[in-house]
């Protein structure tokens, strides 16, 4: 005997769909020839009845037989069982073909939904229904529903006008098999009369009304006329002048003569057929494996270290001696425009140079420095995320508003309470800017630390991030540090050198410095963790030479030697890659597509709609940002080729692809992972995965709780169709160890590694008793960064799952 498993490609599969649509096409042969004979025999009479002596009223009705309306009914009936059986024997189908190295699905759960509302739809996925399908597919089958999002296509109006009606004739079926056929499925439709009535000479028609088009399965009226009364005792007779046409006996009803059974039907045919043909395709198909393979571009290096072209012998000269007599090994020199320029020598001798611009211009320099402030927070939504932005607290005072501080960056535990100083004019002399900058940098520092006492150490304050979202803080559990930007329109003067703050940590810098860092490292936590460790200094740094203290600090971080990692990540087979916390070069510069596929995943996440607690959203987001911005380029690039390959899977397997990361000297624990597909029944898997790793985590690290590390996953899977290349899902938990020994170790064997040519390990992929087929591929590595929570995390478990990101063409 054949396993009919290993015969279902996808013509077969969707053999099922294409037999009960083609019993459907025969039904509705049926039941338009009986039509055709039924207008043949005139089934149809019509008269006039006078309830009273000047009123006459035109009527008529269909009357096709017993038996001839009995097989009508029949004939209907297999046509709404067919089409529907089709539509479910579709979807089935296509939830089999993608679950298929899984296991089968569940046929109760795999139907055609029909439903009035979008969020009744919506809400299907969390009860339990279509947990086979992919969101794309998901979404193809609410295209197809009685309602419609689109009022302006007529295609959409038509589809959902189409699908409603499909809809109330399967209640009609259930009511007519209940009642055993009094409840008649097949009927005529009269149109709107235009009766010519033959009126002897004489009499008149005083009222006139003519009745609107209905059904005829009882008798009705189609108009009503009035007599003028000398006309009473008159004779009435004529052509009632309407037509009939065949439809299904429930709403929504025609809305012109053309609107009939024939065409609703064609209609239903068509949609069934584009249904299957669209979900065949889909499983068929290989992912839009050409779009991300054109994602694939060569890496795109960056050299931000150049040669320096010189005016003559004299000034290269001076610059060589500047160089040579520099402790550090450079001259800086500063443009007219503002531009700093770091100059060093080359291995082979040259002078090479790097830009640092100037604080970028401001659209309006008002006096009031609301344009810098702005300016100010907007460089750290542009380069790192807008999520951990946060505008000030505005309160009201008296008869106005107060803002309370300038903006506050949060980066998990650890947060910066911002305050942007300005000078709105210019012509100062140097003594006079200097005077400026000091007193405001004091004055600045002192209303950072207000911001701090009364506003973010509250247990819980509400503010507003760039994207307009509202997030609690819980802000006496961060740590804080002051920072005030200082903007002066001409070009500060050196030496200047702010006083130390008796109060604590303090940062001070200028515009330029603040948006170098930014550019520099491109994260939201870096730049916070740069901040928190430069702040501990006990000399405060000269103005503008912030980019000075970064080089040194990068060149020591470059040399400095890997830290000791804990005993147990080793014996989890863990790639030990010792980066430096500060690089060098701006982030990304190796590889700048790299880097981009790396921050659209933390766009994607920032982007998606989500229903939660935005607090959740952005500690998962901080939790991702704590990669170290030197691993994001070759993360980004390996992902988008693991996105590949799966993309590239055959119809019958399965790939998963895992890069596990212990952050933070094994505190923190993040995981990316690539899918080749994305159903509820594969997140299943995911997440069966991800927490087995967690129990891992847990068990190796010896965390006893009851404050446990995070742990947080990131799933990556091919997007068929809309504008984006793949879907994001994420999970995040803090969770206890989620198995109990039993199921840990039937997990663990799962899940069990087996090593093959060609890749760092694989694993057999088993849901529930059945076998897949699947090998991922997976490697560990640590990220050692030398950082500790100063305070432990919340205990709350947050799961979220932030898939299908991005708004489909539809809504």
């Amino acid at each position: 005997m054949v396993d009919i498993a290993d015969d279902l490609l996808p013509g077969p599969v969707f053999a099922v769909a294409r037999s009960r649509l083609a019993r459907a096409r025969a039904s509705r042969s049926r039941i338009n020839a009986l039509w055709n004979s039924m207008r043949t025999d005139q089934p149809f009479s019509a008269w006039v009845e006078s309830p009273e002596p000047l009123v006459h009223e035109v009527w008529c009705s269909f009357e096709p037989g017993d038996a001839l309306q009995r097989e009508a009914d029949e004939a209907m009936a297999a046509f709404l069982r067919d089409i529907k059986a089709a539509l479910d024997a579709c979807v089935l189908a296509a939830a089999n073909a993608v679950c298929r190295p899984i296991g089968w699905v569940e046929p109760e759960v795999h139907q055609m939904p029909l439903v009035a509302e979008p969020s009744e739809f919506d809400s299907l996925p969390a009860r339990g229904q279509l947990r086979g399908l992919r969101p794309d597919q998901v979404r193809a089958l609410r295209l197809l529903q009685p309602f419609t999002e689109r009022l302006d296509a007529t295609s959409a109006r038509t589809i959902a006008r189409d699908m409603a009606h499909l809809a109330a004739g399967l209640e009609a079926l259930s009511e007519w098999e209940a009642s055993q056929g009094e409840r008649l499925l097949f009927t005529a439709w009269a149109s709107k009369a235009d009766p010519k009535p033959a009126l002897p000479d004489g009499v008149r028609i005083e009222e006139r009304e003519v009745d609107p088009a209905g059904p005829l399965h009882q008798p009705k009226r189609l108009a009503r006329f009035t007599l003028h009364k000398d006309s009473a005792g008159a004779s009435f007779a004529g052509n009632p002048n309407v037509s009939f046409d065949v439809i299904l006996n429930t709403g929504p009803r025609p809305d012109d003569p053309d609107d009939n059974f024939a065409h609703r039907s064609h209609g239903l045919v068509a949609i069934t057929r584009h249904l299957i043909e669209g979900l065949e395709r889909s499983v068929s198909d290989p992912y839009r494996v050409d779009l991300l393979r054109a994602l694939d571009l060569p890496e795109q290096k960056v050299d931000t270290w150049l040669p320096v072209e010189f005016n003559s012998a004299n000034e290269e000269a001076d610059v060589r001696g500047a160089i040579v007599e520099s402790d550090r090994g450079m001259a800086t020199y500063l443009n007219g425009d503002g531009t700093l320029v770091y100059m060093r020598l080359s291995g082979d001798g040259r002078v090479l140079g790097r830009e640092i611009a100037p604080a970028r211009d401001l659209l309006d320099a008002s006096l009031d420095g609301t344009a810098v402030e702005e300016a100010t927070r907007a460089a750290a939504g542009r380069w790192g995320l807008p999520d951990l932005v946060l505008r000030p607290k505005v309160y009201a005072k008296g008869r106005g508003v107060r803002e309370l501080g300038d903006g506050t960056i949060l980066a998990g535990l650890r947060g910066i309470s911002l305050q942007v100083k300005a000078r709105g004019v210019t012509g100062d002399t140097p003594e006079r800017a200097r005077k400026w900058m000091l007193k405001n940098a004091a004055q600045g520092l002192r209303q950072a630390r207000g911001t701090i006492r009364t506003a973010l150490l509250n247990p819980a304050v509400e503010l507003t991030n760039l994207r307009g979202r509202t997030v609690k803080v819980h802000g006496s559990a961060v740590a804080w540090i002051p920072v005030v930007v200082i903007d002066h329109p001409d070009s500060p003067p050196t030496g200047v050198i702010p006083a130390p703050d008796p109060r604590g940590p303090s940062v001070v810098l200028t515009r330029r410095d603040w948006e170098f860092l930014w550019d520099q490292l491109r994260s939201a936590t870096a730049v916070v963790d740069y901040i928190h460790r430069v702040a501990q200094e006990e000399e405060p740094l000269e103005l503008g030479a912030e980019s000075n203290r970064y080089l040194d600090l990068a060149e020591k971080d470059a040399h400095a030697p890997p830290r000791r990692l804990p005993d147990w990540i080793p014996e989890t087979g863990a790639v030990h890659t010792s980066l430096p916390l500060l690089p060098y070069d701006p982030a990304g510069s190796a590889d700048r597509f790299g880097q981009a596929i790396f921050q659209r995943i933390l766009e994607d996440i920032a982007d998606t709609d989500f229903a939660g607690d935005e607090t959740d959203r952005i500690a998962l987001l901080s939790y991702i940002d704590r990669v170290a911005v030197g691993a994001r380029a070759e993360l980004g690039r390996l992902l988008l080729r693991r996105l590949i390959q799966c993309a590239e899977a055959a119809p019958d397997g399965h790939r998963m692809d895992h890069r596990v990361m212990y952050i933070d000297e094994g505190s923190l624990q993040v995981t990316f992972t690539t899918m080749s597909q994305l159903t509820d029944y594969h997140q299943e898997i995911y997440r069966s995965w991800l927490l087995l790793r967690r129990q891992d985590f847990l068990k190796k690290s010896g965390a006893l709780g009851p404050i446990y590390p995070w742990t947080v996953g990131v799933l990556l899977t091919p997007r068929p169709d809309g504008p984006r290349p793949w879907d994001t899902t994420t999970i995040s938990t803090n969770g206890p160890p989620p198995y109990d020994a039993t199921e840990y170790a039937r997990l663990t064997k799962v899940f069990e590694p087996n090593l093959c040519p060609g890749c760092a390990s694989s694993a057999r992929v088993r849901a529930r008793q059945h076998t897949g087929a699947s090998e991922p591929s997976v490697r560990t590595i640590a990220v050692a960064m030398p950082w500790q929570a100063s305070s432990p995390p919340p205990t709350q478990v947050v799961l979220a799952s932030l898939y299908n990101c991005g708004r489909s063409p539809e809504g």
